[in-house]
């Protein structure tokens, strides 16, 4: 039997001696049991690392060269009767039984060991965990003070090993936050290596991270703190330097000089050192606030390093006769000096021990923004009040304004009120005077500006007044008086004489009439300068049959103009049709024709004594030759009809007899 076990191929022999073994399986042998190890990384283990290959070792007491021993690698209990031969571990070349786990877990190993001759089959199983090696993962925080914060988020390890970079290993720390670590050395860098560890396990495995410590941060400073708005719930806006990136800022307040300073705000970590239009909302600013700030790192640590304290500026604003009492308060602090604004414009600069200001000279009703700055902390510190506005008042009588005057060419009086700088008109009262009888009101309006229709034309003058916003009334502006020209044509003459009232209201007086002549559309056609208030025009225009006149006023210094009202001479349409004429082709007379002014359409009809038209046209440069149809017409009296339309749309109509003399 022994002899044809040995002749067979070694699988076969092996399902043979199982096959053996297993008949004889519930024969109990005494004294005899398996014993193997699990060795891994040269060491015995009872945990195995997955990943890394583990060695089987016989420790059994009865070994024999002969025995046939291998290996049931799980993860379940071996079963003699159920059993897949490919999944068992047997010696390799070096004579080791070899074996790599690559799923964690629980395993039940099992030593067969089976010693032939009829010593029957030891079965040995034994209970192993298998282990996953990841690399662990930590964060590293710095800290202030050279220090950094380890911590460890993997839990699958039981123990691991911190290395700090620099020469100085933690051993055996437990997961999670570690305790602060500092370095004495001094360079800037460093690289961090844990290392996890099982308590019964030889697997290991390490990870790094490269840290860069915090530097020592410089003493942190508020350039700039304005209060945006005072309310309840007001907003401030800082302007902070000298941040050191990295560190985050902890904003503190405190309400009186001797009250302790209280956190309001921490930041985020700065990224760079400079932080501008930093606000703060949902504060009450009434009152006045003082504010610091430290820094602190990401590890829970406030630095004992402050900046000077600014304190918040509260000002205050009331109204007198043409003045503001200004008044402003804040909390201690190295102030140097207040700078007063007013509009943007500064007003003052006071020193410390000066806390109120008056401003005078203010306009009734005007209204007027004021904002104090103090100057604080060696000139690095500046602090802004909000900005406080006030309506100023006034009991004094507001100066007069002044009135200007002119006709348009609608003959309408145009006025313009020109109200005295820094004063502000509520209401103006216009009146005006017609032909030297008492001023009347004329209107009241918020405008400066305003029509007068005057209907009918007559000679008028006008002057004003404005209530100021506190209702005190000013004295009246001066008296203007437009010119009134009056034209009148003169019968049987072609002159037109003009008169015209002298204009009152320029300051400087009058320097210049002139006499200008318009178009219908009030382009200057002709303007002369005249003297004294009357004008005869004895070169009347043979183009414009409506002459419209009016007279321009310059000011004493040129830089005003004021016109009259523009009166219209209709110039009468003039028609010459002449009683006979003489076609002999001497050039005196020779042809009909229609001479005339002023003629803007035109139209002819000459009858023979029959009533029949020996001639028509419609352009009066085209007389009649004495011919009809190219043959002279006889000697005698020929009646004429003719329509014309003048240039300001009158239309006549004229009939009569010419003599046509041969």
């Amino acid at each position: 039997m022994l002899d044809y076990i040995r002749s067979t191929p070694y699988t076969y022999r092996l399902r043979l001696l199982l096959f053996i073994l297993f008949l004889f399986a519930a024969i109990p042998v005494v004294g005899q049991q398996g014993c193997f190890r699990a060795i891994q990384n040269e060491q015995e283990v009872k945990v195995i690392c997955a990943g890394i290959p583990v060695f089987f070792v016989d420790c059994s007491t009865d070994q024999n060269v002969q025995y046939t021993t291998f290996y049931d690698p799980g993860p379940d209990a071996f079963d003699p009767q159920n059993f897949d031969q490919s999944e068992l571990v047997n010696r390799g070349a070096d004579g080791r039984f070899q074996y790599t786990y690559t799923e964690p877990g629980k395993y039940i190993i099992t030593q067969i060991i089976n010693r032939g001759g009829g010593n029957s089959t030891t079965i040995e199983p034994q209970e192993f965990e298998v282990v996953a090696t990841p690399a662990p993962s930590f964060t590293v925080q710095p800290c202030a003070s050279r220090s950094v914060q380890v911590t460890i988020a993997d839990i699958g390890y039981n123990l691991y090993d911190i290395d700090y970079g620099d020469n100085t290993i933690a051993r055996g720390v437990p997961a999670g936050e570690q305790p602060l670590y500092t370095y004495q050395g001094t360079a800037a860098t460093y690289t961090i290596t844990v290392r996890g560890k099982y308590t019964v396990s030889s697997c290991e495995t390490s990870s790094t991270n490269t840290v860069t410590l915090l530097p020592a941060p410089p003493t942190p400073l508020i350039a700039k703190l304005e209060v945006q708005r005072e309310a309840a719930d007001g907003e401030i806006l800082f302007t902070l330097e000298n941040l050191q990136p990295g560190y985050r800022y902890v904003l503190e307040r405190r309400t009186t000089a001797a009250g302790n300073f209280e956190p309001i705000f921490t930041s985020a970590p700065a990224t760079q050192n400079r932080w501008v239009d930093f606000r703060i909302g949902n504060i009450d600013t009434r009152q006045p606030l003082q504010f610091r700030i430290r820094p602190a790192d990401n590890c829970g640590n406030q630095l004992p390093l402050f900046s000077a304290p600014v304190s918040s500026l509260v000002l205050g604003a009331q109204t007198g006769n043409e003045l503001a009492n200004l008044s402003w308060s804040g909390i201690g602090g190295d102030v140097q000096s207040y700078q007063v604004y007013r509009e943007g414009n500064q007003l003052a600069d006071l020193n410390s021990n000066t806390t109120t200001y008056t401003d005078r000279n203010l306009s009734c009703g005007q209204n007027y923004c004021y904002q104090v700055i103090s100057t604080l902390n060696n000139g690095q510190s500046r602090s802004f009040s909000a900005s406080r506005c006030v309506q100023a008042t006034s009991t004094a009588t507001p100066p007069p304004s002044y009135l200007y005057s002119t006709y348009d060419l609608n003959n309408q009086v145009q006025l313009a009120l020109t109200i005295p700088g820094g004063q502000t008109a509520q209401q103006i009262r216009f009146q005006h005077s017609i032909e030297g009888e008492p001023f009347a009101d004329l209107a009241t309006s918020q405008q400066t500006e305003h029509t007068d229709p005057l209907q009918p034309l007559n000679p008028a003058c006008y002057r004003a007044s404005y209530t100021n916003p506190c209702e005190r009334n000013s004295a009246p502006s001066n008296t203007t008086c437009p010119v009134y020209l009056i034209a009148l044509p003169q019968e049987n003459a072609p002159v037109v004489s003009l008169g015209w009232t002298g204009y009152v209201g320029f300051p400087d007086g009058v320097s210049q009439y002139t006499l200008e002549l318009l178009d219908a559309d009030g382009r200057v056609v002709s303007s002369i300068p005249v003297t004294g208030n009357t004008y005869t025009d004895r070169n009347l225009s043979e183009e414009l049959q409506e002459l419209r006149y009016r007279v321009r006023v310059t000011s004493g210094n040129g830089n005003a103009t004021s016109y009259s009202n523009t009166v219209v001479i209709q110039q009468p349409l003039q028609v010459h049709i002449p009683n006979a004429f003489t076609p002999n082709g001497d050039g005196l007379n020779d042809v009909l024709e229609v001479k005339g002014r002023f003629i803007r359409s035109f139209s002819i009809k000459v009858y023979n004594g029959m009533g029949q038209v020996v001639f028509a046209s419609d352009d009066r440069n085209n007389g009649w030759d004495g011919t009809y149809q190219g043959k002279p017409q006889p000697a005698g009296a020929y009646a004429y009809e003719i329509n014309i339309v003048s240039n300001n749309g009158e239309a006549k109509r004229r009939t009569g007899t010419v003599t046509l003399l041969r």
